[in-house]
């Protein structure tokens, strides 16, 4: 959860922290939250009360929950972005094509947010939901469009968010990654090898828009065991190259 310490209206950052525990523990009462929060229980009775009465968490006897006002608010959120209109039907198609969990994944507030995911019949349910946060570093969508910004941009993103190190593959200097990706850049396509979670992988290609901006990227995940050898070398990077190449055109063509 961020700090919000330095946050100018305080009851507003409180209201957060209040829906950020219950999204991180689903349901939850008002005992379970004080358990959760830096905060008296008149305290998050009134916010709760409150987001109640703004129609922002519902009450299911004792136990509060968000509600569906916040697939209003990202249906909308999501729709601003130009990838996703035209990446639904690509990524249902690379689901079905791999078989594995395919990802529309773009760039807010310097972390990697899945936009749109379609599950193929190989794909493991226990990762790739719309709204998943992704750490940029570690991740194929993350490194595919960390090698096609501005040089500026990523020192800003390492800057503000490091290196840090999820897993024993993890690239945790800065001249290693950079190497990696300028080979992202040659290559057209990044790689994951287990850097993010261990026994996962993925490939992902950044997607430009008509400015020649990246604008978000197309991937694949999978547990090891399901994409690996000549698949996870060539057969699976072919897909989310032609993918991305079908993307860039459909968005180039709109007016």
């Amino acid at each position: 959860m961020a700090d919000r310490e330095d946050t100018p209206v305080k009851a507003t950052a409180t209201s957060a922290r209040v829906i950020e525990a219950l999204l991180e523990l689903e349901s939850a009462t008002i005992t379970e939250l004080d358990d959760h929060l830096p905060h008296s229980k008149s305290t998050i009775h009134s916010h709760l009360e409150t987001l109640e009465q703004l129609g922002f968490v519902v009450r299911d006897n004792w136990a509060y929950q968000v509600s569906l006002r916040f697939l209003e608010i990202g249906s909308v959120a999501r729709n601003r972005y130009p990838l996703y209109q035209p990446g639904v039907s690509e990524v249902r198609q690379l689901a079905t094509a791999s078989g594995l969990v395919a990802s529309l994944v773009v760039i807010e507030r310097q972390r990697g947010i899945c936009l749109y995911t379609a599950m193929g019949k190989k794909s493991d349910r226990s990762f790739g939901d719309p709204g998943e946060t992704l750490p940029l570093h570690c991740t194929a969508p993350g490194k595919a469009l960390l090698a096609v910004m501005a040089p500026e941009d990523v020192d800003s993103i390492i800057d503000g968010h490091g290196l840090r190190e999820y897993t024993e593959n993890t690239l945790t200097s800065r001249a290693a990654l950079d190497e990696e990706l300028q080979d992202i850049q040659s290559r057209g396509i990044a790689f994951n090898r287990e850097e993010w979670r261990e026994d996962v992988r993925g490939i992902a290609a950044a997607v430009e828009g008509k400015t020649g901006s990246p604008v978000g990227a197309i991937s694949v995940r999978s547990p090891t065991d399901t994409m690996s050898g000549k698949r996870f070398q060539q057969d699976i990077p072919g897909l989310v190259i032609s993918s991305a190449n079908r993307l860039r055109k459909a968005l180039r063509s709109e007016r």
